[in-house]
């Protein structure tokens, strides 16, 4: 086997590329859950996974969990962008290419702050580069901390995507 193809097959072991940070702190399956419905309005149908995705839903579908993890996969496999959004509690949603957030929540923010600033960096995965609104590469202020934080929680769910609640609307 040649130098490329064993760099090839390297590289294929390790695509999608993922971040290294694996942040282990609790995550509050309920509070999202209500958060969520707020955010929504109760008008959709959501699933939460494990780590905290949500993957939400502009038209009904018969299956969510499936769906769910369907659209999980389609942001992992693409590049998963994401977009900060400061909410009316101060929470803050990271929101991907697709019909998916992570809430971070403020409390959280604020009561992990430091492994938050300590930990950003790892969560940029390989080879990736980030862009800030003054048009900096890998240099986060704090929202952009904050996203990073969110979406490493997107990517261990996408890892061993696992729906821990479902929300269906009155038919």
């Amino acid at each position: 086997m040649g130098i490329l193809d064993k760099l090839f097959r390297k590289k294929k072991l390790d695509f999608p590329p993922k971040p290294k940070w694996k942040p282990n702190l609790p995550i509050n399956h309920s509070e999202i859950v209500e958060k969520t419905k707020y955010y929504t309005g109760e008008k959709l149908q959501f699933a939460v996974f494990e780590f905290g995705t949500v993957i939400f839903f502009a038209s009904k579908v018969e299956n969510i969990e499936e769906s769910a993890k369907s659209v999980l996969n389609k942001i992992y496999n693409s590049h998963p962008d994401m977009k900060p959004t400061t909410m009316d509690d101060g929470n803050y949603l990271v929101e991907y290419s697709q019909p998916a957030f992570t809430i971070v929540f403020k409390d959280e923010i604020e009561k992990y702050w430091d492994y938050i600033e300590n930990n950003h960096l790892d969560g940029v995965c390989r080879d990736e580069v980030l862009i800030n609104g003054q048009g900096q590469r890998n240099v986060f202020e704090k929202e952009g901390k904050i996203c990073l934080f969110g979406r490493t929680k997107m990517f261990l769910d996408a890892q061993n995507p696992k729906v821990m609640r479902m929300f269906d609307v009155e038919k």
